[in-house]
């Protein structure tokens, strides 16, 4: 019976120390990522994203704190601009997992979008029409990808496939008055004065986004009216777009 007693009275707190350990181990894989929370909090993204690599180095299938960790990097990057590339790395391995996830895809088609800019710019064109094309497959109901490819194909002079991006984009009525200025006018151009009016008007429309674009938006319904003889109505439309608008002869 003594014997028992001493093997309980060695046991319990041996029992005692590995419950101890074991909240400890827990307390130290969560310590990272409450940490990486307070960061994110007072707006150290640069800390934040060390402690999320930190616990995510431990737990890499961790989904929900992978997507909290690629959020906060796309904030930083909002802020700070840099490497798109982790963020689109991430992103993609999101959107593999749990491709149906809205917010995911909004985010991977805009970071892809700018990929596609920053390669436009540089003069890569084949490999931005990939990246514009991945875009649109992510989030196919956005406008935003297909409205950047329409003007990569402008920029190269490839006029119908611009057009024929351009109409895409603006099926699904995305918040670009750009978009639908270049459209109009090539609407305008084409003789098709109609739609050149309406998807001018979508310009007028947005004057919420921006007020820029207005003059020539107006303008080109004025010319559009002339064309089709309806003087009245483009004199007030050219009194809108002002003094530099010529209608013609």
């Amino acid at each position: 019976m003594s014997s028992l007693l001493r093997l309980a009275s060695i046991e319990t707190p041996l029992v005692f120390l590995l419950i101890l350990s074991g909240a400890s181990c827990a307390n130290s894989d969560l310590l990272p990522l409450d940490a990486a929370r307070s960061a994110v909090r007072d707006g150290d993204f640069a800390r934040a994203v060390g402690f999320y690599q930190t616990y995510l180095e431990d737990q890499p299938d961790d989904y929900e704190v992978l997507k909290e960790y690629t959020f906060t990097l796309g904030e930083r990057w909002a802020y700070d601009g840099g490497d798109r590339g982790p963020i689109i790395r991430n992103l993609e391995r999101l959107y593999e997992l749990r491709p149906s996830e809205e917010d995911v895809q909004g985010l991977l088609s805009l970071m892809l979008v700018r990929e596609g800019q920053a390669g436009s710019e540089a003069g890569r064109f084949e490999e931005s029409e990939q990246i514009y094309r991945r875009a649109i497959a992510v989030n196919p109901e956005a406008g935003l990808a297909q409205y950047n490819l329409g003007m990569l194909y402008d920029k190269q002079g490839k006029g119908d496939q611009a057009f024929a991006q351009y109409r895409a984009a603006a099926a699904k009525r995305p918040q670009i008055p750009d978009l639908y200025l270049r459209l109009g006018e090539v609407y305008l151009g084409r003789g098709d004065f109609d739609r050149a009016i309406v998807t001018l008007g979508l310009v007028v429309e947005l004057s919420g986004v921006s007020t820029y674009l207005l003059p020539q938006a107006h303008c080109g319904i004025a010319r559009a009216y002339h064309s089709k003889g309806m003087m009245a109505d483009a004199v007030k439309a050219g009194e809108r777009a002002g003094d530099e608008c010529e209608l013609g002869s």
